[in-house]
């Protein structure tokens, strides 16, 4: 026995845009990639510290979507192809912020990043 609907998450009430629901979810534990190259560390000759605040660019980087620091707006590292959906999300009217919830510098630069949706 199964229910009967479409297979959209549509069905359910208050659920009208799905895609917008998926848009507004928070984003937990993103592994940053490329920090060993980024403009930050370069700069700075360091990662950024645990709970830095952090945004999501609203312009692509070499075809990329990359995680700036609010403190110097200079970019940490790119988000994993996984999380490009965030793009679509981005040109429907979404921001993103959110902090450094993880840095090392040895034995390989590493940051990872939690995200939240601001409309």
């Amino acid at each position: 026995m199964g229910s009967a609907g479409t297979g959209n998450f549509g069905n359910y009430p208050g659920n009208a845009d799905p895609s917008k629901d998926m848009c507004r979810m928070e984003r937990k534990n993103i592994k940053l990639e490329e920090v060993g190259r980024s403009e930050y560390l370069n700069e700075h000759g360091d990662v950024p510290a645990i709970m830095e605040p952090v945004y999501l660019s609203d312009q692509l980087k070499n075809g990329r979507l990359a995680v700036l620091s609010e403190n110097s707006n200079k970019e940490i590292g790119y988000l994993p192809s996984s999380n490009s959906s965030l793009l679509a999300c981005m040109r429907k009217g979404f921001s993103y912020r959110g902090n450094v919830i993880y840095s090392t510098l040895r034995p390989i630069p590493k940051v990872d990043v939690d995200l939240h949706a601001e409309e």
